[in-house]
């Protein structure tokens, strides 16, 4: 079940990424569609990975840095 949980929002996103490419490649007439929606799909899955991990790795950055001395001051 744990698999489950990992693996369907993988699918959502390849499927998405493979639909987008297969409606780009059919509307510019391409003879096999297919072949340009699978790699549309996993760098699709490729993109997000990359920015979910600079997302967290930010997040847990600014989590561990010590907290300022008080409110920036404005700038003029």
């Amino acid at each position: 079940m744990g698999g489950l949980v990992f693996l369907v929002p993988v699918l959502l996103v390849v499927v998405a990424g493979y639909s987008v490419g297969y409606v780009v490649a059919e509307a510019l007439g391409v003879g096999a569609p297919e072949a340009v929606g699978w790699p549309a799909g996993l760098l699709l899955l490729a993109v997000t990975v990359v920015v979910l991990l600079r997302y967290r790795r930010r997040r847990r950055r600014l989590r561990s840095s010590p907290p300022s001395s008080g409110p920036p001051s404005p700038r003029r």
